[in-house]
């Protein structure tokens, strides 16, 4: 959850380096997002590992690896057609604020349906 409360405002400072063109508020961004996922891959997996069945733990590992760098591409894919059609910063900003608004979503539903 630390992850998930981290990555909304690593993701606006981002968006807040590009605009002001600030490279050190970029480095502090960048550290903050990067905390944010390895938080955020640890605990997940450390989940996937509790829950996958023994017999089965590999292939289930290797199934999230896959579903984890898949999901990691596809928001760069979809930054770079945005900013072919827009600008940099339009693409930033659409993609921050879909970061941000699913974080805030499995913020609540991890609060709301901790055990």
């Amino acid at each position: 959850m630390s992850s998930l409360a981290l990555m909304i405002p690593a993701v606006a400072a981002v968006v807040t380096a590009q605009v002001f063109a600030s490279l050190w508020v970029m480095l502090a961004a960048t550290a903050a997002v990067g905390v944010s996922a390895g938080l955020g891959y640890r605990g997940s997996l450390q989940v996937v590992n509790q829950t996958a069945p023994p017999d089965k733990r590999a292939a289930v590992v290797s199934t999230y690896f896959v579903c984890c760098f898949t999901g990691s591409a596809l928001p760069v894919i979809g930054v770079g057609l945005l900013s072919s059609l827009t600008n940099a910063t339009t693409a930033d900003v659409a993609f921050a604020c879909t970061i941000a608004a699913f974080a805030l979503v499995a913020l609540i539903f991890g609060v709301v349906y901790r055990r």
